[in-house]
């Protein structure tokens, strides 16, 4: 059980982290967050929740990143029904619906409207069998895939979608949620925000990107999404 301070320094850290891409140190927290804690007591609390699984640090910095543990908790944190998104974001979304001949073209607009205001990675399944997906290039340009070797890793991902997708489809329910590695089977590298849709909810719409995603964001855009649909 994490202490308030803590809790809120966790916190801190994986919106810095979503923020940056960078490693977050306790002078960042003291500077950036206006802390009236002292540089040490921060750094002191930074390796108590390090060695407590929630953060680590690469080697070559000081400063920490969060774990799968540590995203985990910051989730929990997370109530969905106070994250929302902006008018212009509603607009068009909805718009990008409208704009489709038809109901499966409609919601390819969306899914393209939802790739520009994300900047992640959106599979839309009609069925377990008939997929579509768009913003590949988004999960290609995040600093999190710099090296060739996870960007050749990720892309295995998507040749094998197909294989992929059918054995995620029962693990979604309606509301919209997030996902963490462990949880779909996409790659532990990644993170997904999923939720079923259309009659009968027989449809699925995953929003994929690092673990390093903007959740509550991601997470506000799908339950519109899901409204609209």
């Amino acid at each position: 059980m994490l202490e308030p301070r803590q809790e809120e320094l966790l916190t801190m850290v994986i919106d810095s982290y979503i923020k940056t891409a960078e490693p977050i140190g306790s002078r960042f927290l003291v500077e950036e967050g206006e802390l009236d804690w002292s540089e040490a007591t921060v750094r002191n609390e930074l390796r108590a929740l390090e060695e407590a699984g929630y953060l680590t640090h690469p080697h070559t910095s000081a400063g920490r990143i969060p774990t799968t543990e540590g995203y985990e908790l910051y989730l929990s944190k997370i109530d969905p029904a106070v994250l929302g998104v902006k008018a212009s974001e509603t607009e068009k979304l909805g718009a990008a619906k409208k704009s489709g001949s038809d109901y499966e073209s409609g919601c390819k607009n969306m899914a393209k409207m939802l790739v520009d205001l994300s900047k992640e990675t959106v599979i839309v399944a009609f069925s377990s069998e008939k997929m579509y997906y768009t913003g590949l290039s988004n999960l290609f340009s995040k600093p999190d895939f710099a090296e060739m070797k996870l960007v050749a890793s990720v892309s295995r991902v998507f040749d094998r979608c197909e294989e992929y997708l059918p054995r995620f489809y029962d693990r979604v329910g309606g509301d919209p949620r997030p996902y963490l590695g462990r949880e779909h089977p996409f790659g532990e590298m990644l993170s997904v925000v999923a939720s079923r849709f259309g009659e009968d909810d027989a449809s699925l719409i995953v929003l994929l990107g690092p673990q390093r995603m903007d959740y509550k964001h991601n997470w506000s855009l799908l339950r519109q999404v899901r409204e609209l649909i």
